[in-house]
């Protein structure tokens, strides 16, 4: 079912992706603006601009505005990828199954394309809250955002991450780490409840949704790290190793991260249906939660699809 939804909104999100990209029109920016390219064409499974519009479709957003929320989303993804990969931070090689892109274009235009696809996000978020929204929901839409972006988000679990060191780190450690992944995820679930109004309890449970899924999806990214499968990740594996950082496998170990991944989507999924009901956008994402789950080879201990 979920299949069926990406390949019919493939297309269309692309287009959007290629309409919204940022690109410079001053002479001196061809560079600049290959980078730019590079980092999201071709660019992986679009997870989070196909379940950002998902959960835009559960609560009725219009399509026009869904998917500018969709490239918001995917540029403020994208430009936390290149900054990751960066030589300061995880000092990654591949990325999307090819060179990053500081290795291609150098470190200077790389954080430049980052900043600029992050600028991106803000606008587009800013032009679908003022579309559709009522009183205020710009000025939501985009404090919402910056609390995701900063140091109680994106930002403060990145530091974390940088700062933890395998076998110091507790369960709350790693709680404040996931923020850099979690973060995210809860945006993605909650920005088209939050540009156009909706009920505030459509937005918590949205939100709660996101929650679960970004915790399980990070815990799923530390299992795939520590089995080196860079076929599964399109990335460079082993930084946790390489980098001696905390991970919720050296704190659990494998069967009990892959547990608490678990514990997680069915605690997502029960408090979408019981907001919603079974209707066939909480199938699909759930749907998405137990496909991160098998990716990372947790083996389903019940079906969780309403």
């Amino acid at each position: 079912m979920l299949s069926s939804f990406i390949e019919l909104n493939r297309v269309e999100v692309e287009t959007a992706l290629q309409a919204h990209l940022p690109l410079s029109s001053l002479t001196a920016a061809q560079h600049f603006n290959a980078a730019l390219k590079y980092a999201l064409f071709p660019g992986g499974k679009r997870q989070r601009p196909m379940l950002s519009l998902l959960a835009s479709e559960l609560v009725a957003v219009p399509r026009s505005e869904g998917l500018k929320l969709g490239c918001a989303l995917e540029f403020l993804h994208s430009s936390s990828l290149i900054i990751d990969d960066l030589p300061g931070m995880d000092d990654a090689g591949i990325r999307r199954n090819r060179r990053t892109v500081h290795l291609v274009f150098g470190d200077a235009i790389a954080m430049l394309a980052a900043l600029a696809l992050l600028n991106q996000s803000y606008a587009l978020f800013a032009e679908a809250a003022q579309s559709c929204g009522g009183p205020g929901a710009v000025d939501f839409l985009i404090l919402e955002t910056s609390r995701v972006i900063g140091v109680e988000g994106m930002i403060g679990g990145q530091v974390v991450d940088l700062e933890s060191r395998s076998g110091s780190a507790d369960a709350t450690t790693l709680a404040r780490r996931d923020l850099k992944t979690v973060a995210l995820m809860r945006l993605m679930m909650t920005a088209g409840a939050i540009a156009c109004g909706r009920p505030a309890e459509d937005v918590k449970a949205l939100s709660e949704f996101g929650e679960c899924f970004g915790r399980a999806y990070q815990i799923c990214d530390d299992l795939l790290d520590e089995t080196n499968d860079i076929a599964a990740t399109g990335k460079s594996p082993g930084q946790d190793v390489r980098h001696r950082r905390a991970s919720s496998v050296a704190l659990l170990g494998v069967a009990g991260a892959r547990k608490f991944a678990e514990q997680m989507i069915t605690q997502g999924a029960f408090r979408l249906r019981e907001r919603f009901g079974p209707r066939a956008e909480v199938r699909m994402l759930t749907e998405a939660g137990d496909r991160v789950l098998k990716r990372a080879g947790v083996e389903l201990a019940g079906a969780h699809v309403a």
